[in-house]
């Protein structure tokens, strides 16, 4: 005789994040509503540019973590400790201009069009980071191009792993921010069981996985004060090896969901596994 199938873990959604800026600080939100993409709504539409008009990131930018961008109805607002905000007005065109994105996939270098938010927000940006850096609109091409991974998804269980890898070590735990993601989950599943999930289904609608998500240097940085150690990096290598042998490092899983659905924290879903 069969033994009877163990029920699915239920997640819970324990906060979620909107990234306005690509790059910068992440502000969490109550709830996100999917767009035609399948992904949030607002998410990364700006970027960051360098002199060369290259669309740049925390990597070589360590102190674009202390950016915080805030969307009101009119404009998007950047403030930082310190420093009075600038405003960048969202309602009427900006200047067009080129940027270019690197295609990791492909290996290659694209240009995409874009519009360039002005001198304020670049010698605000400066002020922060010290380089010639710019805020730009991504244009709708940029924003839909097919390496764009939608939602990243990460889980309480999996960063409580990395702290207690981190703790073994002699090291304070790592700000969950670290790891950027839009939904944070809650649930009894095992550390890092989240690499199996084919998708999430609940009443507010359904999240099917597409990737895991291939980590770089951006969690070594400290979004509290723009600190760089290359220890929470080596804490997911590790964890990662063990999980995955002779695989990249990852954390978290990529998803897309269905335009128009409305997440929100304290939403429930059932999990679909592929083990």
């Amino acid at each position: 005789m069969s033994s009877p199938a163990l029920p699915e873990p239920a997640f819970t959604i324990d906060a979620l994040y909107l990234y306005p800026v690509k790059a910068c600080a992440g502000v969490p939100v109550d709830h996100l509503v999917i767009d035609g993409d399948g992904g949030a709504a607002g998410d990364r539409h700006w970027a960051i540019v360098n002199a060369r008009g290259d669309v740049t990131w925390q990597g070589d930018h360590p102190r674009l973590a202390l950016v915080h961008p805030q969307l009101t109805d009119d404009a998007l607002v950047l403030t930082t400790p310190g420093m009075a905000p600038v405003h960048v007005p969202t309602t009427g065109p900006l200047a067009p201009v080129h940027v270019t994105i690197w295609n990791e996939r492909d290996r290659r270098a694209e240009v995409f069009e874009a519009e360039d938010a002005g001198n304020a927000a670049a010698a605000w940006l400066t002020r922060v980071t010290g380089a010639l850096l710019r805020l730009v609109r991504l244009g709708h091409a940029a924003r839909r191009r097919d390496t764009v991974n939608r939602l990243h998804l990460t889980t309480r269980a999996s960063a409580d792993a990395v702290d207690r890898h981190l703790a073994e070590a002699g090291g304070p735990p790592a700000d969950p921010r670290r790891y950027r993601p839009n939904v944070v989950l809650r649930s009894d599943a095992a550390a890092f069981e989240e690499d199996f999930l084919q998708a999430l289904d609940g009443p507010a609608g359904r999240i099917e996985m597409t990737a895991p998500c291939v980590r770089c240097v951006v969690p070594n940085v400290d979004p509290t004060d723009a600190s760089v150690s290359p220890r929470t990096l080596e804490a997911l290598t590790a964890l990662s090896a063990a999980h995955h042998p002779g695989k990249p490092t990852t954390f978290g899983v990529y998803g897309r969901a269905k335009p128009g659905t409305r997440f929100a924290v304290g939403d429930v879903f059932s999990g679909e596994f592929a083990f």
